[in-house]
């Protein structure tokens, strides 16, 4: 197998702090074009949340019908990884499946992703409640992300490639129990997910900011490691997506575009000049779209 294309892409596009860095002041299907015009792929981040109406994904089609190499990641409802006092009913099930349906049959749903929180441990339960996920959406694009570090056994790989999930490696603050960093392919479709480092604020229940979270810069020598990791596996799957979740400030957004850069140094990055002002270090390695000012030297 030929190494596999890798998609790079952010968490989520509408940010009330990416105006006037990333785009100008816009409606919502603006800050997608925006978005699809210089990035691979996104990943829905609201759809955690509340699923979609279909309407509201048939307008995301839309908005990047310009771009039909754009490819779109959506999370999967809170309700199926953060509320598991009970089992999901139909309903809820139709609600999040219909939502997203015209992405699937518009051919630009690669992964629905189920993102469980830290507090999700190795145990019994959770495997089960892992499975019946896995029954109920056999024929769905799964990708599955866990953050405690109980689930680095060859088991867990085991079960993933049996099931045909894929495990989604992340990069996260380095704490007490948190999963390292990791280049696993277990499935055709291969996952990253970088949420940054910020140790100080990554438990903290109520954020001083909003996005406080994922409030940090990759340095480009951190940069250059990640690139690294994400590239062993190609070799194993079909794609490779890479989504920055690091979205403070557009963070996220300058991170993709050097990380793009990087992976394929002969090709042209371009970038928009409201974020080549933010973040200088975006002149070394992209071009402006548009007209900027140069710095005084």
């Amino acid at each position: 197998m030929t190494d596999a294309p890798i998609f790079v892409g952010t968490a989520g596009w509408s940010y009330p702090d990416w105006e006037n860095v990333v785009y100008p002041p816009a409606k919502a299907a603006d800050r997608l074009r925006t978005v699809a015009r210089y990035l691979d792929c996104v990943e829905i981040d609201s759809s955690f949340y509340h699923p979609p109406a279909a309407r509201t994904a048939e307008s995301w089609v839309r908005s990047v019908d310009q771009q039909p190499w754009f490819r779109f990641l959506a999370k999967a409802w809170q309700r199926f990884t953060h509320e598991r006092t009970s089992r999901w009913t139909q309903a809820e099930y139709d609600l999040l499946t219909t939502g997203l349906q015209p992405l699937r049959e518009a051919g630009r749903l690669d992964s629905l992703l189920f993102q469980f929180p830290w507090s999700f441990r190795n145990d019994p339960k959770n495997r089960d409640w892992l499975g019946a996920i896995s029954d109920a959406f056999a024929d769905w694009p799964l990708a599955v992300e866990v953050r405690h570090d109980s689930w680095l056994a060859d088991e867990t790989l085991e079960l993933f490639r049996e099931r045909h999930i894929t495990f989604c490696n992340i990069d996260q603050p380095t704490l007490a129990h948190c999963l390292p960093p990791t280049a696993h392919a277990t499935a055709e479709i291969g996952y990253f997910r970088l949420h940054g480092r910020n140790a100080k604020n990554w438990f903290l229940e109520k954020q001083d900011v909003y996005g406080g979270r994922y409030d940090y810069l990759y340095s480009a020598m951190e940069l250059d490691e990640l690139r690294a990791h994400i590239t062993k596996i190609t070799a194993r799957t079909k794609k490779t997506f890479v989504v920055f979740n690091n979205h403070k400030d557009g963070k996220a957004f300058a991170n993709a575009l050097q990380l793009k850069a990087r992976l394929a140094p002969a090709a042209t990055v371009r970038a928009p000049v409201s974020l080549r002002e933010r973040f200088p270090a975006l002149r070394a390695c992209t071009t402006p779209d548009g007209a900027e000012q140069l710095p005084l030297v």
